[in-house]
């Protein structure tokens, strides 16, 4: 099946399983990134995902999953400049966590919205390697400031 065939919520899917199968943690937290964004909705995005099987794994049954091949064609995409500003800023990350090509820190850590600083929190708890043993959770001032806001 052609990845267009896929709905934007089973790309995502496919290729948060593809980050999880023996990809290192840097891809694993781009991939974090870059599905919390709008981009797996908009045109273009499923062109540059392939669906792969992967057969008889774990417990002997095929899977399918999907990768990002081309990280730099992906941040190219003339969709990416109609995301918000979050958005892009957490592609951006995305993209230097799986290239290793420096971006901005600064610049793109600077986020408006509670759940794009989430992400990007629980993002470098995944590249360091310690997913699993941290939990993130809000404390009583966040969400006392956010009933505010």
């Amino acid at each position: 099946m052609p990845t267009s065939e896929f709905s934007p919520d089973a790309l995502r899917a496919l290729v948060r399983a593809g980050a999880w199968i023996d990809r290192p943690t840097d891809v694993k937290a781009a991939v974090h990134l870059l599905t919390f964004t709008e981009l797996p909705d908009r045109p273009g995005f499923a062109e540059l995902v392939e669906v792969v099987q992967i057969p008889e794994y774990d417990d002997g049954q095929d899977i399918q999953v999907a990768v990002i091949r081309d990280w730099a064609a992906m941040l190219a995409l003339p969709a990416v400049g109609q995301l918000s500003d979050d958005d892009r800023r957490l592609l951006a990350l995305a993209g230097s966590l799986a290239s290793g090509q420096p971006v901005d820190l600064a610049a793109n850590v600077a986020v408006s919205s509670h759940g794009h600083a989430l992400r990007i929190i629980e993002a470098m708890v995944i590249a360091t390697g310690y997913y699993g043993k941290y939990d993130i959770t809000p404390t009583e001032r966040l969400t006392t400031r956010s009933a505010k806001a």
